[in-house]
């Protein structure tokens, strides 16, 4: 349910995006170019940096965390590295990219009743998406995106049971807001 959310929040951003007026390529894309996002990315807050090797081109890093999620004691941490390509400069401008991310679930299992025994354990995650989406720049330093990944993932130890599973679909959709330093 909160995917479907999600994913409808972001066909109203983008389409609110798209009506937003003319674009006057007054933005902070540009080759040496530096930022620093903060984003919510299913359900996961993330935090990541990007360089621009060209005006179009920008290099991605990224760690995400998440705590209690989905009514368990869980911890999930994700770090990612990524290579994104602007479609053009204006201040709406599409793009395209490729991530490849890491992902660990921590979980504590409760065994028995009252007084039982608990032990941790973890579900890991390695994951190559191919993201696209939107980004808007308000002004030249502040931006905001909203962006949906189609990948593949491998996981391991699913739910704790020594059991390995690969999926393929939509793994990471999310908004983002962006702070760009020349």
């Amino acid at each position: 349910m909160r995917k479907k959310i999600t994913k409808c929040f972001l066909i109203i951003l983008m389409i609110g995006l798209t009506t937003a007026g003319a674009a006057s390529a007054e933005n902070s894309l540009a080759a040496g170019a530096k930022g620093l996002s903060f984003g919510l990315t299913d359900g996961n807050i993330e935090i990541s940096g990007r360089f621009f090797t060209a005006a179009d081109l920008a290099v991605l890093a990224g760690f995400g965390f998440s705590v209690g999620s989905n009514d368990e004691t869980t911890t999930d941490y994700a770090l990612s590295v990524g290579l994104r390509k602007y479609l053009s400069k204006a201040d709406f401008t599409p793009f395209v990219g490729l991530m490849v991310s890491y992902q660990r679930n921590e979980f504590v299992v409760v065994s028995g009743g009252p007084g039982s025994n608990t032990r941790t354990e973890s579900e890991r995650t390695l994951s190559v998406d191919g993201d696209f989406g939107a980004e808007y720049f308000f002004s030249k330093q502040v931006s905001a995106e909203a962006q949906v990944g189609i990948g593949l993932s491998d996981v391991h130890n699913v739910n704790g049971t020594d059991v390995d599973e690969s999926q393929f679909g939509t793994f990471s959709s999310g908004v983002t807001v962006n702070f760009y330093f020349p």
